[in-house]
């Protein structure tokens, strides 16, 4: 005897049913009246995709092999360069600038960046790897992010390399090296001058929309075009998509939200937070309709539902990244440093470039790699387990002490983002079809 799948979500529109299960991302559209008779005459297909399941379906027993088989792929593939802790932006939302205190500033050494080469070749295995450039901000110290790139393409290693910037600096020199050794740059950009320029100032407070246009036109002079980092706070909560016009002006085709930044000088309340994803959701709209591609928040997340493959892990700190500090010591969230801003967290932060063991194998990337929503019984009965990734372990860590705890922000983008991609996948793909367009 079939019953529906306790596990199975419903989501009604107008005459439409969906029924969603998120333990394998698969979708059944119907209407009211064959929804109502759906346990009268089960579809071999409902019983395929466990919408319907026997009176003995094991949930528990499915989560443990789901998870066994995420938790062999550990290795290491994003490593984080934090070049220095200087910046010249006072951005309103940091999350470091907020808390740092006045010590001076450190910036990453050769020495450092040879025992950080000699760190990685022991432990890629063979694997090509990711290497970003952070900070701070990481052009501050562009010396040293050229002596990286030689030395890492001199040492074998297949690297690709990124550099996050908040495009204040950029010379034709440095234009040409990206160009030359194909680094892909993201620059910071939050929307129009009006909303950008509220809460992203530099060191004398003046707005910095103008830098980084005047960054975004040198970059296209050497053929280089950019992606933009888009952070979403108090300045353009209610008008997330003031970025869409700027990048149709720079034809740049594709951006990434980050979730909303706060610190301890601008906070949200629960209802804001959901007023700030809906406006979000709403500019995911019209990107959609311009062919720009969000890649950050919801596009991964679309094509994990449409390919049917979970989404378990949004950060590679979970099972596959090191960040390396300008002094030299290793972590596994680039989050959590300035380690001195975190003390009780120095178990995230407390290796260094001259460690000789497998890095995959410590204890504390071992726990962040276990840390999975299939992993976690409080996300077993959410519609989005198969989506969220797990959210922000750092958000987890220091809002409420424990890696282990939920992500508040990650939960309620999936309250509002789970019925947003069954629908936008039904209005583009299903209902064209059911009427014969």
């Amino acid at each position: 005897m079939y019953r529906l799948n306790p596990f199975v979500h419903i989501y009604q529109r107008d005459e439409t049913v969906a029924l969603f299960n998120p333990l394998n991302l698969s979708t059944f559209y119907c209407g009211r009246k064959e929804y109502e008779d759906l346990l009268k005459n089960p579809d071999t297909s409902l019983i395929k995709e466990e919408f319907l399941v026997e009176g003995d379906f094991n949930a528990l027993s499915y989560f443990q092999n789901q998870f066994k088989r995420e938790h062999e792929k550990k290795h290491l593939s994003v490593v984080y360069f934090l070049l220095t802790s200087a910046c010249n932006y006072q951005c309103r939302y940091c999350f470091v600038e907020s808390r740092m205190d006045y010590r001076a500033h450190t910036f990453m050494t050769k020495e450092v960046i040879d025992k950080a080469i000699e760190l990685l070749k022991r432990n890629v295995d063979g694997n090509a790897i990711d290497i970003l450039f952070y900070g701070g901000e990481p052009l501050l110290n562009f010396d040293m992010l050229g002596y990286t790139v030689e030395k890492v393409e001199q040492s074998g290693i297949n690297a690709f390399f990124s550099i996050i910037t908040n495009g204040s600096i950029m010379t034709d020199i440095m234009a040409e090296f990206i160009k030359k050794h194909h680094i892909q740059i993201t620059v910071s950009l939050d929307g129009n001058k009006e909303t950008n320029d509220k809460l992203r100032i530099d060191n004398n407070g003046n707005g910095t929309y103008e830098k980084v246009v005047s960054t975004i036109k040198k970059l296209k002079k050497h053929d280089i075009l950019p992606g933009i980092s888009c952070t979403l706070s108090s300045h353009n909560q209610c008008n997330a998509g003031s970025i869409i016009p700027v990048l149709e002006k720079f034809g740049i085709r594709s951006f990434g939200y980050n979730l909303p930044a706060e610190n301890d000088n601008i906070s949200f309340t629960q209802g804001e937070k959901k007023i700030l994803v809906r406006n979000m959701l709403r500019a995911e709209e019209e990107a959609f309709q311009k062919r720009i591609l969000e890649d950050r928040i919801i596009n991964r997340r679309l094509k994990a539902f449409v390919e049917k493959k979970n989404w378990t892990r949004d950060c590679a700190g979970y099972r596959n990244q090191i960040v390396i500090a300008p002094d030299g010591k290793v972590g596994v969230c680039h989050g959590l440093w300035p380690d001195y801003l975190n003390a009780s967290e120095n178990s995230y932060f407390d290796l260094d470039v001259s460690y000789n063991g497998k890095i995959v194998d410590h204890p504390v990337w071992m726990e962040w790699s276990s840390r999975t929503p299939l992993n976690m019984p409080v996300c077993w009965t959410c519609a989005g387990i198969g989506l969220c990734g797990g959210g922000c372990a750092k958000n987890s860590l220091l809002r409420k002490g424990s890696i282990w705890e939920v992500d508040d922000d990650i939960c309620l983008l999936m309250e509002e983002s789970v019925p947003w991609i069954i629908w936008k996948y039904y209005d583009h793909k299903v209902k064209p079809f059911v009427n014969g367009k």
